[in-house]
């Protein structure tokens, strides 16, 4: 049966469709609806599901027996509308309203493939600056390189700068019990690590940063209580302004030493001659890892040009989806913490839909790329074949070792391939339009 369907265009690549039901799809229907409630309760007389109709509508009322079609007759107009109405959304569609039930007639609202107008985009040029890799940089490296190589031996003494201290350590974070942050009574664990060793040094940063000064002093068997509030600007975002308290339990004090450069070292370190190969190959090195990540931050600042000068029209289910995805990650970083969503909440004293706010202007950044960086890959006929993929694939699986075919079965799958496909499309994107503003890419695709 054909719908009498009006369209009308929305705001934000949005349609509306208002259906008229013909009467005899919304009777069958209600018939179907009547007999599925008649199965969840017995009727006195009747079998489940075999009461007469009247009986039913009796029984139920007329309202909800209504309800109870609508909740299947809703999607099966829907598809049947778009279908129709020869639309292609981007997303499902949503039943925004029962305009009137005679004739019945429903108001749909529906999603449909964003609009990206890229612009002059092929006239975007940025600079490019080699990076420079400097001597204190070098030197850096190699006394790491030569911390390394420290003698470690057990001390029987108080703990000094330098040392090694072995540590049983707690951490748990302290829940306040209202606005006024008294402490309260249900903390959080953090960490609980057993003979863990610690540099006892201003450069360590574990559990936080500045612990070292509450190790020096401590000798085998000695054990500190210690509370610490991470600051503001923490790089662990979930534990900004969060007040921890941590227990240190001393097992063994060592000491280190550290032996003076020489060419037998630098030998010991690797295949070198000498010290003269080994601080080249540690600047060759550097080097490289410089100029990796400048042309990545040169790749992202083409691409924020890039999306600067476009022109993006999508419908907001997109940006709800890419918040719930963003909501997820969150949320998976938060058990990792063996924290909730709901602790995480209590704690910041916010709501869901104030997390949602905050973590929108992100996920509309990240939606706009993604969607520009698409239109790239359809504009410049880039693709990607199956031996590609293989590729790719096989460079993520190396690394795993032994784990590596429970990660192919994960994978290597339709669902797999298509992640690494699209991933390889969006670096394809970037490699272009970075050789667009450097003025190296070839002609537009025809």
């Amino acid at each position: 049966m054909t719908l009498k369907i009006t369209q009308e265009d929305l705001a934000e690549r949005q349609k509306q469709l208002m259906v008229e039901v013909p009467p005899e799809q919304i009777e069958a229907a209600m018939h179907r609806a009547a007999r599925r409630l008649s199965q969840r309760v017995k009727i006195a007389g009747f079998r489940p599901g075999k009461a007469p109709y009247d009986v039913i509508v009796k029984r139920y009322g007329e309202e909800a027996i209504f309800d109870e079609a609508l909740d299947t007759l809703g999607p099966d107009i829907y598809r049947q509308a778009v279908e129709e109405a020869a639309l292609d959304p981007v997303a499902p569609g949503s039943l925004d309203d029962v305009v009137s039930r005679s004739p019945l007639v429903l108001r749909y609202t529906v999603p449909l493939t964003p609009e990206i107008d890229l612009g002059a985009y092929r006239e975007v040029r940025l600079p490019f600056e080699a990076p420079k890799v400097g001597e204190t940089a070098v030197e850096d490296v190699l006394e790491g390189l030569r911390q390394q190589q420290a003698v470690i031996e057990p001390a029987d003494r108080p703990a000094r700068d330098s040392d090694v201290v072995v540590l049983d350590v707690r951490g748990e974070l302290i829940e306040a019990d209202d606005a006024s942050g008294e402490a309260g009574a249900r903390p959080s664990v953090l960490l609980d690590e057993h003979g863990i060793s610690v540099l006892v040094s201003d450069k360590t940063d574990f559990p936080f940063p500045g612990a070292a000064r509450y190790l020096l002093g401590l000798s085998a068997g000695d054990a500190v209580d210690v509370e610490h509030v991470f600051p503001a600007d923490y790089r662990n975002e979930s534990l900004r302004g969060r007040r921890a308290r941590f227990h240190f339990h001393c097992q063994a004090v060592k000491s280190r030493t550290v032996p003076e450069w020489s060419d037998e070292l630098a030998r010991n370190l690797g295949e070198f001659d000498d010290l003269a190969d080994l601080r080249k190959t540690v600047r060759e090195s550097l080097e490289a890892q410089a100029r990796r990540q400048a042309e990545q931050e040169y790749g992202e600042r083409v691409v924020e040009a890039v999306v600067a000068g476009a022109r993006v029209a999508y419908p907001p289910v997109l940006l709800r989806q890419e918040v719930d995805e963003a909501l997820h990650d969150l949320e998976h970083r938060l058990r990792d913490q063996h924290l909730s969503l709901a602790d995480d909440l209590k704690i910041e004293n916010k709501s869901e839909d104030d997390l949602r706010r905050e973590l929108e202007p992100a996920a509309r950044r990240q939606l706009e790329r993604g969607l520009v960086l698409g239109r790239v890959v359809e504009v410049e006929g880039l693709s990607v074949d199956e031996a590609e993929v293989d590729d790719a694939l096989r460079r993520i699986l190396e690394p795993l070792g032994a784990s590596a075919e429970s990660g192919r079965r994960v994978l290597d799958t339709p669902a797999g391939r298509r992640r690494i496909r699209l991933d390889l499309l969006t670096d394809k994107a970037v490699a272009r339009l970075v050789q667009i503003a450097r003025g190296e890419a070839p002609p537009p695709a025809a």
